[in-house]
């Protein structure tokens, strides 16, 4: 499990840069948007599927594509390297853009319009939450050729490791496949231990009685004394039976109550800070592709959070509506990156512990 072992992890260093609502970047481009141009390794174009019930991105497989034998048209994308001269950690200076067809289609005439992008600055700016992007090229100083060069030779070691752009979308592809072949067999599963389920009910119902025993049919016109001290002696058993039932019920009402009183003791307790431990929330919102999360707790308060890198969520259970345990963490920006999140266990009260 990926854990964060120091403040400095939890700046979530990643080679994959993403925008928010009206955020920006200035880069220098590592690439030239043609995928016509046979080196050029900064830039890899192909296309991507919506998968609707994972809530995420899945590369096109070509002939083997289950979205494609579904009848899913298939979106362009681009994955782009960008420099960052400014940035004082050499490992943050080189990172990787994805790019849709609209952003691809504008970068390509601002390309045409200054005669070539490779080596230049590019200001790029997110408008909105519907992947709406606005770009223009800078008069900074282009990079000379023996810098492109070298930064090209960086990209390749410290981030593509041989593999090319294109291995990273290939791996991306693989995982996505093995998570949609897992789900396949869990819902297969699914539809077993419901069947065995319903057999198992069905069974139950036509051979016990409520008690547990085998059902016997009354026999008609053989009633005798016995039989009737047998019922009486049947009906102070089961009054009995019912009384210590009660009884029971009424120690767990208490020990329910109890648990509750704990748990709003404890988030009254609770107080705000930078970090949030097994803080319960109810789901209003997903945005799939920045994977960006509204949070409403026990007050009604909505909280945006952004999913940190290297979690994975099951969208099939994590979705709107649904309740879910979170840890989190604020980041150098004040935002809330989420370290965890699991649906809620069953029966478990809602708090929000903040340190």
């Amino acid at each position: 499990m990926r854990t964060v072992a120091s403040k400095e992890d939890r700046k979530r260093p990643s080679v994959y840069l993403r925008l928010k609502k009206s955020e920006s970047f200035r880069g220098v481009a590592l690439f030239e948007p043609d995928p016509e141009i046979e080196d050029n390794p900064g830039y890899f174009e192909y296309y991507d599927h919506y998968d609707k019930q994972g809530n995420t991105y899945v590369p096109c497989a070509g002939e083997d594509c289950p979205f494609c034998a579904a009848n899913d048209n298939p979106s362009t994308r681009a994955l782009t390297a960008w420099y960052f001269p400014e940035a004082s950690d050499a490992k943050e200076q080189i990172k990787l853009f994805t790019m849709n067809y609209s952003t691809i289609e504008d970068i390509t005439d601002e390309a045409e319009e200054e005669d070539g992008l490779l080596g230049k600055k590019v200001r790029i700016k997110r408008l909105d939450d519907r992947g709406n992007y606005k770009l223009k090229v800078l008069p900074d100083k282009p990079l000379t050729a023996k810098q492109q060069k070298d930064l090209l030779a960086r990209l390749e070691a410290e981030i593509l490791n041989g593999k090319g752009l294109e291995g990273l979308v290939l791996s991306q592809l693989k995982r996505q496949l093995e998570r949609l072949k897992a789900m396949d067999l869990l819902e297969d599963d699914t539809e077993d231990d419901d069947e065995d389920e319903e057999e198992t009910t069905a069974k139950a119902t036509t051979t016990k009685t409520r008690r547990g025993k085998p059902a016997v049919e009354a026999e008609e016109d053989e009633e005798d004394e016995e039989d009737d001290e047998d019922e009486d002696d049947d009906e102070e058993t089961t009054d009995e039976s019912d009384d210590e039932d009660e009884d029971e019920e009424e120690e767990e009402d208490d020990e329910e109550d109890e648990d509750e009183e704990e748990s709003e003791e404890d988030e009254e307790e609770a107080e705000e800070g930078d970090e949030i431990t097994a803080g319960v929330y109810e789901i209003v919102k997903i945005l799939r592709r920045d994977e960006i999360f509204d949070l409403k707790d026990t007050d009604g308060m909505v909280t945006k959070m952004w999913l940190g890198d290297g979690i994975d969520v099951d969208y099939d259970v994590i979705t709107k509506g649904v309740q879910v345990v979170v840890d989190a963490a604020k980041d150098e920006e004040g935002d809330w990156i989420i370290t965890s999140i699991k649906p809620k266990p069953a029966g478990r009260k809602r708090t929000t512990a903040k340190k």
